[in-house]
């Protein structure tokens, strides 16, 4: 069964951008150095557990959160008038960002290669995530406007692209990407038709199964282009957020001097409701099982400080030897905080006959039986 939300004491409301966070926790909590949050011992075949597994999801944005930002920029001709504000916005938000939690960066870019083969790519991936933030900025600063063929752009086909494995999300973060354009994109079924095949649904499916959160921004009123969402790829019915992507789109681009606090606002509302908060094994090594509880699921902010009972995480020996294991505290499988524990499993496990060996004793006590009988 489902655990239930524990209680709710009072935190500081979200007023626009998020305030600042006390650290997520989940306890017992990890002390500092090589202290370990539960130590014990059990005897092999018997079980323990750990009881009050408590997560604590603090109000306003995270400081501990692992986050992970792909900015994807339109880089085709139409862009130009825009293109600058976009490399130097980018750039002060990684800076704003790369002290706030655990945050990784990467920059990518989209052209139309498809549409009439003048284009160098449809998708190009400058920069991987990593958290070397130096590295996305450099990627950014390097792009032009050019090329582009008819009026839709591979924006679609660049949101699949990055929700893959090649852009390298890091297990346990909050995934997010950043697009920004000013013309629709190419679908399948589409006017004209995607040559990659690629769709609303079928890109939606994509992000979603990665757990990929869009922010998108429209940059038509500075280009003067048909805008990004001019075909209802983006908001709307049968868009992208209404085939279940997380996220939002901004129909009017910011000027220049507030297009990096909005993008720092619109990465920190990603945190700002969650709706399953689970704990999960990062690590586990020595004779012994974990057995962890259910999640605990609803509709949940950060506009108050939420805590969490999990009950009892339980541990079975299954030789002697010593268990080392480390759980981490998930929200809508972002990982906020970890612990780590260990447990000394004593003694040795009394044997049990295979099934087959008691079939075969029991023939052979059969068989005894008959012989005593023809003795008398």
């Amino acid at each position: 069964m489902r655990r239930a939300l524990l209680a709710s004491v009072t935190g500081t409301a979200l007023m626009g951008v998020m305030v600042p966070a006390m650290a997520d926790s989940l306890t017992p909590a990890t002390c500092p150095g090589a202290c370990t949050g539960f130590s014990g011992s059990i005897s092999v075949g018997t079980t323990t557990s750990i009881t009050n597994k408590v997560g604590v999801i603090t109000a306003g944005t995270p400081t501990t959160a692992m986050a992970d930002v792909l900015f994807v920029t339109d880089t085709t001709g139409s862009m130009g008038p825009a293109i600058g504000a976009i490399e130097s916005a980018f750039s002060a938000t990684v800076t704003n960002l790369a002290g706030l939690g655990n945050i990784a960066f990467g920059a990518a870019q989209y052209k139309d290669l498809t549409s009439d083969g003048s284009d160098p790519f449809d998708y190009h991936l400058d920069q991987a995530i990593s958290t070397n933030a130096t590295l996305t900025k450099t990627a950014i600063s390097g792009y032009s406007a050019g090329g582009g063929g008819d009026d839709p752009e591979q924006g679609l086909n660049a949101l699949t692209q990055a929700s893959s494995s090649t852009t390298g999300w890091r297990a346990g973060s909050k995934k997010i990407v950043v697009i920004v354009g000013d013309a629709p994109s190419h679908s399948s079924p589409g006017h004209p038709p995607a040559a990659n095949g690629v769709s609303v649904s079928s890109t939606a499916a994509a992000l979603v199964t990665a757990g990929v959160t869009v922010e998108a921004l429209n940059a038509s009123n500075i280009t003067g282009d048909s805008g990004l969402n001019s075909f209802g790829q983006f908001s709307g019915a049968g868009s992208l957020l209404a085939d279940g992507v997380a996220g939002s789109f901004t129909g009017t681009f910011p000027s220049t001097s507030a297009l990096a606090a909005t993008l720092s606002s619109l990465i920190g509302s990603a945190f700002a409701s969650y709706s399953d908060v689970s704990l999960d094994l990062l690590s586990s090594s020595g004779p012994c099982t974990i057995g962890l509880p259910s999640d605990i699921t609803g509709s949940f902010t950060r506009a108050t400080t939420n805590t969490f009972d999990f009950g009892s995480v339980s541990i079975t020996g299954t030789a002697s030897g010593t268990c080392s294991f480390s759980i981490g505290l998930e929200a809508d499988g972002a990982l906020l905080a970890t612990e780590s524990d260990t447990v000394t499993v004593t003694g040795t496990k009394t044997a049990v006959p295979e099934p087959g060996s008691i079939l075969l004793l029991g023939v052979g006590l059969l068989g005894l039986g008959g012989l005593v009988r023809r003795r008398k």
